[in-house]
């Protein structure tokens, strides 16, 4: 598809967004294909997210694979197994410290996590690998909207009623009494609150008859 692009680039409109896409995807493992957003990884046990490129430099040191995904810009893909991942997490915390009362939450995601210590011993040294080649060729790899407030616009709206303003008015002319009458029936329902005596109209002007009887 790439190879196409370079060759086509006159036929597609957007063809910056079209190869910035296309080579995040290219850069992606094929074998991993679910991925960790690393702020909400940040967020269950409450620390300072580290940058992408600190999370990728420690896996990368400890002999994993990682890739970022055209799914999600905060997203990457790793072989690395879960409790690899927290214990990451865990030595980023020791760097960067949650408040105590955080830590000691009873029943807190937080505190289980971070009351153990990890196995590992990670370090956040950025190093080249960690960052891909598409970023460092500034590809527009994860493009913003096209224009303000892009997106599903309002649902359509059916045909006016009306062909013209004069058309509205001579139509309408006279609704407003004809709703008042419609409330005539009404007079044969005893007052509730005549009954009570809290009525603030007069026997001719409240909907509802104020003959107790």
């Amino acid at each position: 598809m790439l190879k196409r692009l370079s060759d086509e680039k006159n036929a597609y409109e957007t063809p910056q967004r079209l190869t910035g896409m296309l080579n995040v995807i290219s850069e992606e493992l094929q074998d991993c294909p679910l991925y960790y957003v690393i702020d909400k990884l940040a967020n269950v046990i409450h620390c300072t997210v580290p940058s992408m490129l600190q999370f990728r430099s420690a896996l990368l040191t400890l002999g994993y694979r990682v890739s970022s995904t055209h799914a999600n810009s905060n997203g990457l893909k790793t072989d690395a197994p879960n409790n690899v991942l927290w214990d990451v997490l865990r030595c980023w915390e020791k760097l960067h410290p949650v408040s105590e009362k955080k830590k000691k939450s009873a029943l807190s995601p937080a505190s289980a996590i971070l009351s153990k210590e990890p196995k590992i011993s990670a370090t956040f040294d950025i190093i080249e690998e960690a960052n891909p080649k598409s970023r460092r060729l500034k590809l527009s790899r994860f493009p913003g909207n096209p224009e303000p407030d892009w997106g599903p616009k309002a649902r359509a709206k059916g045909v006016g009623r009306f062909s013209s303003l004069a058309e509205k008015r001579k139509q309408l002319q006279g609704k407003k009494m004809k709703r008042k009458d419609d409330g005539d029936h009404l007079k044969k329902f005893p007052c509730k609150a005549f009954r009570s005596g809290d009525c603030e109209f007069k026997k001719d002007d409240c909907r509802y008859s104020h003959d107790i009887s």
